[in-house]
């Protein structure tokens, strides 16, 4: 009994953790949003409700986990689980610490200051673990279901992301049957992580893009409206954008 009441506790922290990241993220705490640099723009294409789901059996979809399939633009409680269940509280709360910094950063430096505090003596297995056990269940809360419905739609789905590769390669492929995952890899000593991003340095979508399919363009691609995610997608044939609730259509 009393291990289960610890179990218990131990669980209530860890969602509590979560939800205070979210508050700080809703409290208009923008510089923990990893999309703050990138620049919006409104667009007069049709919204993404108007999207034909039928005969896509054939095809290949490519798209972000992040800003994109989820309805939380900030990757920042996704780290801050991380840092608690693999880490400590204390490692938690040095991540937490970390925010006014992060506001002074460019994009690239806050999502390299807050993988190398997450993850930096982080042992494998136990990142493994809970990529398995913890992230999917939070990411499911927060998928965004019309982005849900092209995705199951289509029957091929590779997805690009500048994220860890760690922390949503197991989900992407287990609950989403993604094809593959293109992200950022981590750099590693024996059986823990360093903190530090690999030689290659985090993922630019534009050019893996063009790496990984070459010549043969995508059929389908889903992005948000940023500037940077109009490049990203318009090497598809078909693109859609989403904008919070709502996105644009485009064929060619």
């Amino acid at each position: 009994m009393f291990l289960l009441v610890l179990l218990r506790l131990y669980h209530v922290i860890v969602k509590s953790c979560y939800e205070a990241a979210k508050k700080l993220k809703s409290h208009s705490f923008n510089f923990i949003d990893l999309s703050s640099k990138q620049l919006h723009q409104p667009s007069t294409f049709p919204s993404i409700l108007n999207c034909d789901l039928k005969g896509r059996e054939s095809q290949t979809l490519v798209c972000d986990i992040h800003d994109v399939l989820l309805r939380n633009h900030s990757f920042f409680p996704y780290f801050m689980l991380v840092a608690f269940e693999g880490g400590s509280i204390l490692r938690a709360f040095l991540l937490l610490c970390s925010c006014p910094i992060l506001c002074f950063l460019s994009y690239e430096l806050k999502l390299k200051v807050m993988i190398f505090i997450t993850f930096c003596g982080l042992k494998i297995k136990d990142m493994e673990m809970i990529a398995r056990v913890v992230l999917p269940k939070f990411y499911m809360e927060n998928l965004n279901l019309k982005a849900y419905e092209v995705l199951v739609s289509v029957g091929s789905r590779v997805f690009f992301t500048c994220v860890p590769r760690v922390m949503v390669e197991g989900f992407l492929k287990e609950y989403l049957d993604g094809d593959d995952v293109v992200a950022t890899e981590l750099h590693t000593v024996g059986c823990y992580f360093t903190g530090l991003i690999s030689r290659h340095g985090l993922v630019d979508k534009d050019s893996a893009l063009m790496d990984y399919f070459g010549y043969r363009r995508p059929d389908l691609g889903i992005g948000s409206t940023c500037v940077n995610d109009h490049h990203f997608i318009s090497y598809c044939k078909v693109y859609v954008k989403l904008v919070t609730l709502f996105a644009i259509l485009y064929s060619w």
